[in-house]
């Protein structure tokens, strides 16, 4: 991503930027209290992307339940609600990312401070203060950790394992979680909260489980009536060939090649892979499914505007991940009617009902388990039941119900004020090739 909008667009983003400064400065607009004034932190401001989206979707809701957004960040793009008032925090060192990192938590904090007070500060980026912080990626060391261990070069390992940038991020999260500092701690799953009781001395009412939503009218098994025969012929499959669909981005932690040695001992069934890589390894794994003997029966699309259509097509989803700290990918494909097979390293796996709407794997690392957990989606009758399944949990977890949780519950509570207001329509997905 880079650092602005493109030259073609800069007029439109200076057009936006322009009415939500009118905003800020109360032009054209009717003068009224909000019901709660925020301050919404991370690094950067788009509606694309995984965390930037999820906050662009929570401040665009936030506003339309008649509460006053600010929304402190590095960069922004064309992409934002010009109602957003964006404050830029400056980086020192931008390819330093030790300093960058410091240069962020300090002077975020400082901006927030000039331009409050707030009733409530909620952080999503590497930042030490904060009313709520949402924790969206789990603890650094144990990320650090599983990254770690898929490095396939020992000096790389090393050097990473004693990075500079490393310890400054394990410092500023001490920080956070030094009981007191935080008044309300999200986090995404079970496996997160559990890594941040493990790692640092906070009893566990003090951090609170709220899972990601997922788009239920997007994401939805209506769909396969036009989708799934559209895309099988797009990919030159037959009606009843049994499609199992891997969907990630940094092939390595999400598990591709445990998904391609799977494939290769099932007897049948065509995989489609989706997703961002460097082309250098995208190659390497496609070279990979040569040598398992995979030609023919696996493509690799890339990144796929219209996931869902894949969804729709498919017959179950496989996400081998090493760790995720959630894993949206896994709500958007049960929503969609699609048996998951989840790694029990993705806090997804939570909502996933083990044997009746797809699996979670204990070893996201063998080929025999995922093979073994996938086998029984061969049976379109059973792939049918389980997604069936699947979409009914899925139904728990509406964009709708996750923001009445974040503004009504937490907000208020932090406030001290009723923060409800009649919601709005549920916000575009937030998916995570």
């Amino acid at each position: 991503m880079g650092r602005g909008p493109p030259r073609a667009l800069a007029a439109q983003g200076r057009a936006r930027r322009a009415r939500a400064g009118a905003l800020r400065s109360g032009a054209g607009a009717p003068r009224r209290s909000p019901l709660v004034r925020v301050a919404l932190c991370h690094t950067r401001a788009t509606d694309v992307g995984g965390v930037e989206r999820y906050v662009h979707a929570l401040a665009v809701r936030l506003i339309e339940a008649g509460h006053e957004v600010h929304y402190f960040c590095n960069w922004w793009d064309e992409t934002v609600d010009p109602r957003i008032r964006l404050h830029r925090v400056p980086y020192w060192g931008k390819q330093i990312k030790w300093l960058k990192v410091l240069c962020f938590d300090l002077l975020s904090r400082r901006a927030i401070e000039a331009e409050g007070p707030f009733d409530v500060v909620h952080g999503f980026s590497k930042t030490s203060r904060q009313d709520i912080y949402r924790d969206g990626s789990g603890c650094a060391a144990d990320y650090h950790a599983h990254m770690l261990a898929t490095h396939p070069s020992p000096w790389a390992r090393l050097a990473r394992r004693h990075s500079l940038a490393q310890a400054v991020i394990r410092r500023i999260e001490a920080r956070r979680y030094t009981p007191g500092a935080c008044k309300r701690i999200v986090a995404i799953s079970r496996l997160v909260k559990e890594q941040i009781l493990a790692r640092y001395p906070l009893a566990p009412e003090q951090v609170e489980v709220i899972y990601n939503g997922v788009d239920l009218e997007r994401f939805t098994p209506a769909l396969a009536a036009r989708a799934r025969p559209e895309v099988r012929r797009e990919l030159e499959l037959p009606p009843e060939e049994p499609l199992l669909l891997f969907v990630g981005s940094d092939y390595r932690r999400k598990g591709l090649q445990t998904f391609l040695e799977a494939l290769a001992r099932l007897p049948r069934g065509a995989g489609v892979v989706i997703g961002r890589e460097r082309r250098r390894a995208a190659a390497a794994y496609e070279r990979e499914a040569e040598r398992l003997g995979l030609g023919g029966r696996v493509r690799f699309l890339g990144v796929q505007k219209e996931v869902r259509r894949f969804f729709a097509a498919a017959d179950a989803l496989a996400f081998p991940t090493l760790f995720d700290a959630f894993g949206n990918v896994t709500l958007e494909a049960m929503a969609s009617g699609l048996p998951t097979v989840v790694s029990s390293r993705a806090g997804s796996a939570e909502v996933v009902e083990d044997g009746a709407s797809g699996a979670v794997l204990s070893d996201p690392q063998d080929p025999t388990e995922l093979a073994d957990a996938l086998r029984p989606y061969l049976d379109p009758h059973l792939a049918r039941a389980h997604g069936a399944r699947a979409r009914a949990l899925a139904e728990d977890y509406s964009w709708d119900r996750h923001f009445d949780r974040i503004i009504v519950t937490l907000y208020g509570e932090v406030a001290g004020r009723p923060a409800a207001a009649p919601p709005p329509p549920a916000p575009s997905s937030i998916s995570a090739q």
